[in-house]
């Protein structure tokens, strides 16, 4: 049987972390990550190239592009 899974994936490395079952589990892991890594205040989610992306306010009024991003894929699990 074929499901969608959500990644999450370091923006540098495209590595892997972990796979979640919702969209919406996915968010609040991203969230928690990049929250942790100083990116706290969130402007924008932002799509491209498959991924999805969070784009950050600074202290100092600049917006990035924080570590941790989601990438929708599909998977086989066996019933």
């Amino acid at each position: 049987m074929i499901h969608t899974v959500y990644y999450l994936v370091h923006k540098h490395t495209l590595e892997r972390h972990r796979y979640y079952k919702t969209r919406a589990g996915a968010r609040i892991a991203q969230r928690a990550r990049n929250s942790h890594l100083g990116f706290t205040l969130r402007v924008e989610r932002i799509e491209l190239d498959n991924l999805e992306l969070e784009r950050c306010g600074m202290t100092d009024g600049t917006i990035v592009t924080a570590t941790w991003c989601i990438e929708e894929n599909t998977i086989e699990i066996a019933d």
